[in-house]
């Protein structure tokens, strides 16, 4: 499964396991996540990162959650999406908002079970924010 943000960048998810990106443990605990219907968009932070990944049909899957922040792997924020709809054929697009416009954001996604357990984080990817 990959994750790629709509300019075409190409990253990894990889499967439930260990919670580290690249050797530095994240305290996912430690970051809020909010459900998307918790996130809003104002006229203040109206911009927006669009992102894509592959479409996992995995019947143990129960979700995403993404991440990002403006440090390479230093979330401040998390938004957890559940199990989306495929977007284009084999495909899941999601498109993170009440962003800071022409800021940079690090992003990274996990996948989760209906277990709870959780993926390692993908590969990072970074963006500004339009």
């Amino acid at each position: 499964m990959g994750i790629k943000l709509i300019s075409s960048i190409l990253l990894g998810i990889f499967p439930l396991g260990l919670l580290s990106c690249q050797g530095t443990e994240i305290r996912r605990d430690e970051i809020p996540c909010k459900p998307t219907s918790a996130i809003s968009d104002s006229p203040i932070v109206n911009g927006t990162i669009t992102i894509q990944w592959d479409f996992n049909r995995d019947d143990k899957l129960s979700g995403y959650r993404i991440y990002y922040g403006f440090s390479r792997k230093k979330y401040s924020e998390c938004v957890d999406m559940g199990i989306p709809t495929e977007s284009s054929p084999g495909f899941i697009k999601y498109t993170l908002i009440g962003l800071e416009r022409g800021k940079r954001y690090y992003i990274a996604l996990i996948a989760y079970d209906k277990n709870h357990n959780e993926s390692a984080f993908s590969e990072e990817i970074s963006s500004v924010a339009k």
